[in-house]
């Protein structure tokens, strides 16, 4: 990856929203079969804080993981580079880092459809 390339993501993978009633929103969002973070207040991996928006995540194919973390490097960003797997369930890796205007962005390197795939088969860790 050369530094005037594109950071190759395959789009928005995950949104997490801070709620302060976690049951009412589980309610309203649990027909919609996607994957959002509801969260308590609180502050996430990578900084990601409470407000109207915490963080977002793309997805990022892992063939590419290394090269981008080292572009955001060179280009003095800070990135926290982390391993989904240590929890045991094998999610990829992700870098965090925050934009200009204080968002906090993740590349995650996690096909999120694989999600939908453990849900329909009553598998997905944190799911519920």
């Amino acid at each position: 990856m050369t530094s005037d390339s594109p950071v190759p993501v395959s789009g928005v993978c995950e949104i997490a929203l801070e709620q302060a009633d976690l049951t009412a929103a589980e309610e309203f969002y649990a027909g919609v079969r996607t994957r959002i973070g509801l969260w308590r207040p609180q502050i996430g991996l990578g900084g990601g804080r409470g407000g109207v928006h915490v963080h977002y995540a793309m997805g990022l194919p892992a063939q590419a993981y290394e090269a981008v973390v080292e572009l955001l490097r060179a280009r003095g960003y800070t990135v926290l580079d982390h391993d989904h797997s240590r929890y045991g369930h094998g999610r990829g890796r992700a870098a965090y880092v925050t934009d200009p205007g204080g968002h906090v962005v993740e590349f995650w390197t996690w096909d999120v459809g694989e999600h939908l795939r453990e849900l329909a088969a009553g598998e997905s860790p944190g799911s519920r």
